[in-house]
């Protein structure tokens, strides 16, 4: 963000709002949308959940139906939406707000109130043109703009915050072109604004941004990069301690665009990941090919998953890759300042070679907040979870139906292949996964070829283990020593049968072993443990 110096005044030049809001959209995943003050439907279009419009004069040239499950335009005035109910009427519980009607503060105001009172328990409300970048365009009066950019005197909503509502958690970012407001942390049972309406008034009202005091007001504000804020970042409500200087963690997939990152294997990972990260109280973010390069705050962790990211060093900023499927080429080693392998065959590999004094072994990992010991110790069948791939042979489905297994498929591309008589669901939420293998007596876990051939042990293993059921994987070569006793490797069909005879014969001490290392098994191979391990070692390189 530039501040001009002669007026006193800032020039919000970050990204540009609508994109800022497009990410908190993505990031926060809202239930419910409101916006005040559609005009064209340009923010409208960004929203794919349960949306509400309100503006007395719709003028829309985009299209804002597109994914939405529900949207409800009301063609009034704000005044009118709030005072007939609406939000009553639709039982909604709103999760973003962006309030951007008549750009006149008393307006805005009666907005606030009206909207927080429906907003969720970690709801957000949005605020628009509260960065002026000159005071005429700060004015009541919009023929007195020297600008088309008019922000009315909405600043005045920052400072009525401030005074009259402590107990908001107010954000500012320099979202071009006259930044954004995000407050969270609402009450929708105060009523302290309602109150004292008619003396915010009398107080404000009259008052130029000049006789406010220029100084006065930008001093006030904490305004943060939009590309940097924590409202960007993977999980914003749940950072922890220390978030606003700990140094941020952007974490790099092979995936082009955003609009393709859910569909990768590895989004759900990273997104774990991240998770860990900011519950460690550092802003962490996920990024698609096309966002590798918008993180270039100084003293930040670029974190490369390989998979198939081929991520360049940005100035100022150390690099570290967690190989978590592949090899790590050796341009990528010109990149990096550690190199952290989930493959023990090849940790032994590179740390005796280019890897030498930067390689450190890290294996997979398993999110804590969604694979947990059963409350039930029902369990039946066979599970097996994940997709069909060309020209990828699934060994252990092959094996399962050879042995006359009870065998379940979760996963999509099964139906019509030599397997579809087994699919459970070809839809399978990341949510959902977890109870699948709570219920089930076993899971069976298999590699791609490059996994298999350089000894990357899959994450589904240890899902497996803190779920309570019971691993049969194929061989890779190895497993950690605190988990070996509890995983049954297969090479062949014989040692497959073996593998299930072992299963189905554990001694009652041993599932009692069992149980307890499901209990143990987030400090030893959680996401959180393993955002622990790295931060050691970002640590150390501090």
């Amino acid at each position: 963000m530039k501040r001009v110096v002669e007026q006193g005044y800032f020039l919000a030049e970050g990204m540009h709002y609508l994109q800022f809001i497009e990410d908190m959209h993505q990031v926060l995943k809202p239930k419910w949308y409101l916006e005040i003050g559609t005009q064209t439907g340009a923010s409208l279009k960004l929203s794919s959940a349960k949306s509400i419009a309100v503006d007395p004069g719709f003028r829309l040239s985009h299209e804002v139906m597109q994914n939405k499950p529900e949207l409800y335009a009301y063609q009034e005035t704000s005044d009118m939406f709030f005072k007939t109910g609406r939000l009553n009427q639709l039982r909604a519980k709103i999760d973003i707000a962006f309030l951007d009607g008549m750009h006149l503060f008393e307006f805005l105001l009666r907005d606030f109130i009206g909207t927080e009172k429906f907003c969720s328990k970690s709801g957000v409300i949005l605020l628009h043109d509260c960065l002026p970048w000159n005071g005429p365009m700060a004015m009541r009066d919009r023929d007195l703009a020297e600008t088309s950019s008019w922000t009315g005197d909405v600043w005045k909503i920052v400072p009525v915050l401030q005074k009259y509502r402590p107990d908001l958690e107010i954000d500012i970012v320099d979202a071009a072109p006259t930044g954004l407001v995000i407050v969270n942390k609402l009450d929708p049972t105060n009523t302290v604004l309602e109150e004292n309406y008619e003396r915010i008034l009398n107080e404000f009202k009259e008052i130029t941004l000049e006789y406010f005091g220029v100084d006065r007001y930008f001093s006030s504000l904490d305004v943060q990069s939009a590309a940097h804020s924590r409202w960007r970042c993977a999980f914003p409500h749940e950072l922890g301690k220390g978030w606003r200087t700990n140094p941020d963690i952007s974490i790099k997939i092979a995936p082009p665009t955003r609009g393709k990152m859910t569909r990768w294997g590895d989004y759900h990972y990273a997104q774990s990941l991240a998770r860990a990260f900011c519950r460690l109280g550092h802003k962490a973010f996920v990024c698609s090919a096309e966002d590798w390069y918008v993180h270039q705050e100084r003293g930040g962790l670029d974190l490369v998953l390989r998979g198939r990211a081929n991520f360049r060093r940005v100035p100022g900023r150390l690099c570290f890759i967690w190989a978590i499927s592949k090899k790590v080429r050796r341009q990528n080693y010109n990149n990096a300042d550690h190199v952290f392998w989930a493959s023990k065959q090849l940790y032994d590999q590179e740390s005796n070679g280019r890897g030498a004094g930067i390689s450190t072994l890290l294996p997979q990992a398993f999110d804590q907040q969604l694979m947990k010991p059963p409350l039930s110790e029902d369990r039946e069948g066979v599970a097996f979870v994940g997709r069909a791939r060309a020209g990828f042979e699934r060994s252990s489905l092959f094996h399962a139906v050879e042995a006359k297994e009870d065998l379940r498929i979760w996963g999509p591309n099964w139906i019509g292949s030599e397997f579809g008589a087994y699919v459970v669901a070809e839809s399978v939420s990341n949510e959902s996964v977890p109870e699948i293998y709570q219920t089930s007596e076993i899971v069976l876990n298999d590699h791609t070829p490059m996994m298999k051939s350089y000894g990357f042990l899959s994450n589904r293993v240890f899902d497996t283990l803190a779920c309570g059921a019971i691993p049969i994987s194929e061989d890779v070569g190895w497993l950690p020593d605190d988990i070996a006793d509890f995983v049954y490797v297969y090479q062949d069909q014989e040692s497959f049968n073996a593998s299930l005879a072992l299963a189905r014969s554990e001694p009652s001490s041993k599932q009692l072993a069992r149980k307890k290392l499901s209990k143990k098994l987030p400090s030893l191979h959680s996401f959180d443990a393993r955002a622990k391990d790295i931060l050691r070692v970002l640590k150390s390189m501090s």
